[in-house]
């Protein structure tokens, strides 16, 4: 007998995916019979929105529900979709709730504060709580080898060995804590989104369809990635920038830089400018070979003129 999914959250982009995703494990596991102890045969879809997009499933086995505390206490896996302070609220408000052995999971981009509600749940209900992040967005195709990161929060193996049997095909990569992962995240995500808002905003103040038009390929790769990250859920951007709490060291150290280069360039300093960029490009090429960066950047660039190829054939 197969287990029955919660997806919490599940008309959002994100909670559309992981139902795509368990849909697909679910009917594989029906009609393979393979051997795994987390087969699921049920998936339940709750949302204070509308579900629209399941026009084109006829499965009885796929229910939308409007009672997610009646889904909580029937479910053995529950999925949270949702803000940070949605989930902590929803899991305050069920604690008596959830099933004993029931499997809580948690996608959210920052980690302290969940952890901590995590924590508390599991040492006082007999149940188990997963704490990943995946590192990709509602575009991300499952068939490639995508990467989750996965933060334990009471018992480091078997929360692993749960995440490695939902996500099979999947790069899981552990994280010690909650603090740690908020501290990277504060630089890799905080860090580059707050950088491409920036960078949108000062372009949308000019022509923008002309500076595309005369741009060239640096610029209109920008421009991809900024227009991507701008289609993030407002809520996931204002969590990035006010819920984690390291990423104002990593502004501040940001704006620090970012004023020296501009005295560099107002006092017209290109000895000091130049000696700046070499020391960049010298401490980078530690880590990273600048060349294969380089070859990469155009091997996308020839994606998209193939695209546009397409486009003015058609």
């Amino acid at each position: 007998m197969g287990y029955t999914l919660t997806i919490v959250g599940a008309a959002g982009r994100m909670g559309k995916w992981f139902f795509e995703y368990f849909n697909i494990i679910k009917n594989k596991a029906y009609h393979s019979n393979i051997n795994c102890s987390l087969i699921i045969d049920k998936i339940l879809l709750y949302d204070i929105r509308e579900i629209n997009y399941l026009t084109n499933y006829k499965d009885e086995n796929i229910v939308v529900i409007n009672d997610v505390s009646k889904s909580i206490k029937t479910s053995d896996i529950i999925l949270f979709c949702i803000p940070i302070n949605d989930i902590i609220s929803t899991i305050r408000n069920n604690i008596t709730l959830f099933k004993p052995e029931s499997i809580i999971i948690e996608i959210s981009s920052i980690k302290t504060a969940i952890h901590n509600i995590l924590l508390d749940i599991s040492m006082d209900k007999n149940v188990v709580t997963l704490c990943i992040h995946p590192m990709f967005g509602p575009g991300a195709s499952s068939d490639k080898r995508l990467k989750i990161l996965f933060i334990p929060v009471r018992n480091h193996r078997k929360e692993f060995l749960f995440v490695k049997q939902l996500f099979q095909n999947f790069e899981i990569l552990p994280i010690e804590s909650a603090l740690k992962h908020d501290h990277i995240m504060g630089v890799v995500l905080g860090l580059t989104h707050y950088m491409n808002i920036i960078f949108a905003d000062v372009i949308a103040s000019h022509q923008y369809k002309d500076l595309k038009f005369y741009a060239g390929n640096t610029f209109r790769i920008q421009c991809i990635l900024s227009e991507s990250i701008l289609n993030d859920d407002i809520e996931l951007l204002n969590s990035l920038f006010i819920e984690n709490p390291f990423i104002k060291k990593e502004l501040k150290n940001f704006h620090k830089k970012y004023l020296d280069y501009y005295q560099m360039i107002n006092d017209k300093n290109d000895e000091k400018l130049a000696k700046q960029l070499k020391n960049i490009k010298s401490s980078i090429e530690e880590h990273h070979d600048l060349n294969s960066s380089y070859f990469k950047m155009y091997q996308f660039v020839n994606l998209l003129c193939k695209e546009d190829e397409y486009k003015n054939k058609k």
